[in-house]
């Protein structure tokens, strides 16, 4: 591992990245549909959707809440123009989740994002200030996944260092411990999630053609994860995913 201390996301914005979060979304999608059908009763007239990426999540929450108006940020315009064509019903604009947002929320929609930052307690507060009660902030972040697969290891082993680089801790599940101000956790819960050995597979190259330069093995990790994209053994891979549900009841802090 390249020691150099880098800043920004390390999954980058390019035409493989966004190939990649097509995977993610559908690899996730279930999961992440029944947590939004699971939410407290609500008629949110403003949907704000952080670290939107390419919009597959807006799409979802435009399905789940057809008569709110969803918005979507992220900071990289390549992933916002996407967005745009892909969910026209939407909004999308460049914008820093990390700091205070200056929308009205009803419902803030954050999955698989404050892995990647290096304060998320600081990010919920700012996010939580926005929430108009009874709104919600919901959370989706991993745990961890189970494989006895030593490539699987190493892989983690090697995004965990990238990710770890630019200051901020990708199994981010223990960042939902503590409540946002103001708010009270309505829904916490871990959900497993099995997916197929070459589908994880097919995630994790192309994720490692992103940040590749930073990893000494990386040239034959992403070898090997081809390969087992294409051979798609019956093996599975369990991801354990943290659902977490805060509601503002109007409280400051």
């Amino acid at each position: 591992m390249n020691e150099t201390a880098r800043t920004g996301y390390a999954f980058g914005d390019s035409e493989i990245a966004r190939e990649r979060l097509a995977i993610v979304c559908d690899t996730f999608e279930a999961p992440s549909r029944q947590l939004l059908d699971d939410l407290p009763p609500m008629q949110p007239r403003y949907v704000v959707d952080m670290g939107c990426g390419p919009g597959y999540a807006s799409a979802l929450l435009r399905t789940r809440f057809p008569h709110s108006e969803v918005t979507g940020l992220d900071s990289s315009p390549a992933m916002v123009e996407e967005a745009r064509a892909r969910v026209p019903g939407a909004w999308f604009t460049v914008a820093d989740v990390t700091g205070p947002l200056r929308l009205p929320a009803d419902v803030v929609y954050s999955r698989l994002l404050l892995g990647h930052l290096p304060d998320p307690a600081t990010v919920l507060t700012h996010w939580a200030r926005a929430v108009r009660p009874p709104g919600v902030i919901v959370c989706e972040e991993p745990v961890r996944y189970r494989s006895d697969d030593a490539l699987f290891a190493r892989y983690e082993e090697a995004v965990t260092g990238v990710v770890a680089a630019r200051g901020a801790t990708l199994w981010a599940g223990p960042a939902l411990d503590r409540d946002p101000p103001g708010c009270v956790r309505v829904l916490d819960r871990v959900v497993e999630h099995p997916v197929r050995a070459g589908r994880a597979a097919a995630m994790f190259w192309r994720n490692a053609v992103t940040w590749g330069d930073e990893v000494d093995d990386a040239p034959e990790l992403i070898e090997r994860l081809r390969a087992l994209e294409e051979d798609d053994p019956e093996a599975e891979v369990v991801w354990e995913l943290r659902q977490t549900v805060w509601s503002q009841r109007g409280g400051r802090a």
